[in-house]
């Protein structure tokens, strides 16, 4: 029983070394007869479009795609894999779960962002308006919709119109006026190009996002984590009007190119949960997401519940027969803002020399706080939300800022003046172009890349380097 016919001895080896730590299970160690093969390889990369980008590498250099997987802990982090590829051109099946964009909760959070482009998505409209409940029946739409010529088929009009008017009674009224002011805030929010900001609030305000988390209460399912990884992927585009229309023009036309078939039954690279390969086999594997509170989660602190992640991380570990990859990155998105991580406490319980390392992990990070995390309130401050405002937040951010503060300058001295020549690894040189201090004291700067990219940062926060001249 103790004999593996599947992986090699350098995948055994590593897999031994961490399921041991594991008290409460009868000693054995796996061996097998496969005595070559590379070392497991460790990757510390930058983020997660940085993970994506070196698991694409390593597949496109000999397009075996069909006998790879990509192993993560929740279902959440398909998504960058999944918009990763399409751009990238590799195939791909999720296994176990619908594609991202097809999930019932991300559906709906983009119906709110397609009827904010276009007030007169009725589609989006009726997907929305009375979910969470907000006791319309048919009748009420209809009286809503009667008002369609004098709105010029604003529906958003139509429902102020309604409201306003008393066609609607005044428990129904009293229960769409939040969502008219949500999207009246949304708007303006859309006009700075604060595209973040203006899905969170949207997710709150509307209702959406408590009532997921109380789906997820009642049936102990994680599709909040699905909400979140869908500001992740907003805050992935570039942050305007032109960026927020782009990014729903192309999740339109993927779904166009999809219609037609079932990407889960073509050939390509597999996506799946660690938890869904039980008696699975792959000749590479890929553990993507190697960070404290993403795996193990933030439920992984009490030892039993970490003995449970470590016999999941051991299943991941051997359904590899020849090649073996982990993957752990220096900062995240969550809830479209990026936290720094640290590296998973599994990394560290793995014997020294039984790895090849390449890159080295973040210094001074902190646990991630969670998929279920709730999104900060940030309407009102800056012309933030962009994926480069690096914020610390949730219960650490204090402790995490003021371990900050004593590598800064001396008060008053600025980090990055206005003229200052910097580089940063994704854009490349670029020059800082404003600097403007927050309503919370935070100083924010404004950077042109020479690329044509144009970024905010926290000052304190950036990821730059200064360009001496």
């Amino acid at each position: 029983l103790e004999q593996n016919y599947r992986s090699t001895e350098a995948i055994l080896d590593v897999a031994n070394s961490v399921i041991r730590r594991n008290k409460g299970r009868h000693p054995k160690r796996l061996w097998t007869e496969q005595k070559t093969g590379d070392k497991p390889t460790l990757y510390y990369v930058q983020d997660e479009r940085d993970e994506v980008e070196r698991v694409a590498q390593i597949l496109k250099a000999d397009r075996r795609f069909d006998n790879s997987a990509v192993l993560y802990r929740t279902n959440a982090q398909s998504q960058a894999f999944e918009t990763g590829f399409k751009r990238l051109g590799i195939p791909y099946k999720v296994v176990g779960a619908l594609q991202f964009f097809d999930r019932e909760e991300v559906k709906d959070g983009l119906s709110l962002l397609y009827l904010l482009s276009n007030s007169r998505d009725e589609v989006s409209f009726r997907r929305i308006i009375n979910k969470p409940a907000r006791s319309i029946g048919p009748a009420a739409i209809e009286k809503i919709l009667a008002y369609g010529r004098e709105a010029e088929g604003n529906l958003l009009t139509m429902l102020t119109m309604a409201c306003e008017r008393g066609a609607l009674s005044p428990k129904v009224a009293d229960g769409v006026r939040p969502l008219v002011t949500a999207f009246e805030e949304a708007h303006r929010l859309l006009e700075e190009g604060r595209l973040v900001d203006l899905t969170t609030h949207l997710l709150t305000e509307s209702g959406l996002l408590a009532y997921y988390e109380g789906e997820d209460k009642k049936n102990g399912t994680f599709r909040v984590q699905n909400l979140a990884q869908l500001v992740n992927a907003i805050g992935q585009v570039e942050q305007s009007l032109d960026g927020f229309l782009a990014f729903l023009e192309q999740l339109a036309l993927d779904r166009t190119t999809l219609a037609d078939h079932d990407p889960r039954e073509e050939a390509g690279v597999t996506l799946i949960t660690m938890h869904n390969t039980k008696g699975l086999e792959f000749d590479r594997v890929f553990v993507v997401g190697m960070e404290q509170g993403l795996f193990p989660g933030r439920n992984g602190t009490h030892e039993d519940d970490l003995e449970e992640e470590r016999r999941t991380f051991y299943v991941a570990l051997t359904r590899a027969k020849r090649e073996l990859y982990l993957l752990s990155a220096k900062r995240r998105m969550l809830w479209g803002k990026i936290s720094l991580q640290e590296p998973s406490v599994f990394l560290d319980e793995i014997e020294a020399g039984l790895l090849s390392i390449i890159g080295e992990p973040s210094q001074g990070a902190k646990a991630w706080g969670g998929w279920d995390e709730r999104p900060r309130a940030r309407v009102g401050w800056g012309s933030g939300g962009g994926n480069l405002i690096q914020q610390g937040f949730g219960k650490d951010a204090k402790a995490f800022t003021m371990k900050t503060v004593h590598h800064l300058p001396k008060a008053g001295t600025p980090l990055f003046p206005v003229g200052q020549r910097v580089y940063n690894d994704r854009y490349g040189e670029g020059e800082v172009v404003s600097s403007r201090q927050r309503a919370d004291g935070e100083k924010v700067i404004e950077v042109n890349f020479f690329g044509g990219k144009r970024a905010t940062y926290v000052e304190k926060f950036a990821d730059l380097e200064k360009i001496e001249s």
